[in-house]
């Protein structure tokens, strides 16, 4: 147990370090060719932090493939993880993250941003209320999230007062784009490695496999984000935090889910489908409303949406301890 213990801390370091060179060299490179901090964090930086949750979905719809009678269980966990995942960021980190720095989106940006997110969670709800996403459901919302890349990209050429405010070479371009490739490589091995000593510290708990996702498996796949925007909104770049905790929240449900599904097709949980995706839509429209009133998020309404999360995960345990 000791050893999975410090797993973890060692883990959550690396992941932290690796994340500030993420940082300085995206932002670096934004600036060199006139991106907005929004745009990298919609879309580089949010598809880069959910390698865990993508590289999950992998590995676990393989296994279904290859052992069916696995099917309900790791489809619990996968999406269990997934949406877990996206629950934590968006009703825990992202209220942390407002009160520890600033949470900011642009009003004009906002429906692109939120919209995208609610317009996601609403997508993998619809194709889950038969109790399953089926392998073809799987590839239109891979679709729809490159759709929605095409989207942020057209939006992205029609940006105005976004100039290049630094002149790198070629040499330093490919050098920092190389580092940025490498640290989400070994930030997903050591995600990997911080799952899976997760995963041994809790294996004597006798909860369902879609809360052990939830809980354990959705927290740690989400430290890259947690640690990523951290850096994003302590450095005063709060449009990227921001980005990178909506564009995650896009890019799970989408992609991740999508890929998985697109490979085995999954069963989905009744208090997925009944609860998880109900919350994280209905906290999702809240965040809309506070962030429309006021560009940003206060920091009592942070509070409200922890206090939500807190709720959130109490009621789960207690009134949904089973996934079927």
């Amino acid at each position: 147990m000791l050893t999975e213990i410090f797993s973890l801390i060692i883990g959550f370091i690396i992941i932290l370090v690796l994340a500030e060179i993420i940082i300085k060299n995206s932002l670096s490179i934004a600036k060199h060719y006139g991106i907005s901090g929004t745009f990298i964090g919609l879309t580089i930086l949010s598809i880069g932090t959910s390698i865990p949750e993508i590289m999950t979905h992998i590995m676990g719809s393989v296994k279904i493939l290859q052992d069916p009678s696995l099917m309900n269980t790791l489809s619990g966990l996968l999406i269990g993880n997934n949406i877990g995942s996206d629950i934590f960021q968006q009703n825990l980190v992202l209220p942390v993250i407002a009160i520890v720095g600033t949470i900011i989106v642009i009003r004009k940006n906002l429906f692109i941003e939120m919209g995208g997110l609610i317009g996601a969670a609403l997508l993998v709800w619809l194709f889950a209320l038969g109790g399953v996403i089926t392998q073809l459901e799987g590839w239109l919302l891979i679709l729809a999230y490159l759709f929605y890349l095409l989207y942020l990209k057209r939006k992205k050429l029609h940006e105005k007062g976004v100039v290049a405010t630094n002149n790198l070479s070629k040499k330093d371009i490919w050098l920092g784009a190389s580092l940025i490739l490498i640290s989400f490589v070994f930030m997903a091995f050591t995600a990997e490695l911080v799952l899976d000593a997760a995963t041994v510290i809790i294996s004597s708990l006798s909860i369902s496999a879609s809360f052990f996702g939830v809980i354990m498996l959705g927290v740690a796949s989400a430290l890259p984000e947690l640690t990523t925007s951290l850096m994003a909104v302590l450095k005063g770049k709060k449009d990227v935090s921001a980005g990178i905790l909506i564009g995650s929240n896009i890019t799970n449900p989408l992609f991740g889910i999508g890929v998985g599904a697109a490979i085995s097709g999954y069963v989905i949980p009744n208090v997925v489908i009944w609860y998880d995706l109900p919350i994280k839509i209905a906290t999702a429209g809240l965040i809309y409303y506070f962030l429309l009133t006021n560009e940003k998020l206060k920091k009592w309404e942070s509070f409200i949406l922890i206090g939500l999360f807190i709720g959130y995960i109490i009621v789960r345990q207690l009134y949904f301890p089973v996934d079927f």
